[in-house]
């Protein structure tokens, strides 16, 4: 586990949200004929939304799950290989001139900046 989802797994335990969560899911009686990866299906998603809204109201508490979503993501999906040079990669002409377009708004925006800076 990386050191944001630990830094957040701490937080989470200091808020009590561990507990409300096991409290959550041993009161609210399941329905009838429900199968228990369906149940735990239906915990989690219900946990994924408290926590949502609960983050949604705590500005420092959302920063730490940013945080920890987004070093999860590059540990796992978005990893170093995806960000190394390919040897022979040719974008399309498509792909080049959204880069050349995104390259004059960030030069526009930086000039913008330095003017408002000396206002």
């Amino acid at each position: 586990m990386n050191d944001a989802l630990n830094k957040f797994k701490a937080e989470m335990e200091k808020r009590g949200l561990f507990r409300k969560i096991t409290v959550a899911a041993n009161l609210i009686p399941p329905p009838p004929g429900l199968n228990p990866e369906a149940l735990i299906a239906i915990h989690k998603l219900a946990a994924k939304e408290a926590l949502i809204m609960y983050a949604q109201k705590h500005d420092d508490f959302s920063d730490l799950l940013a945080e920890a979503a987004f070093d999860n993501l590059f540990d796992t999906i978005l990893t170093d290989d995806l960000f190394k040079p390919v040897e022979g990669f040719t974008p399309t002409d498509e792909e080049r001139a959204k880069m050349e377009e995104a390259e004059k708004t960030a030069k526009a925006l930086s000039g913008l900046f330095d003017i408002l800076k000396n206002i």
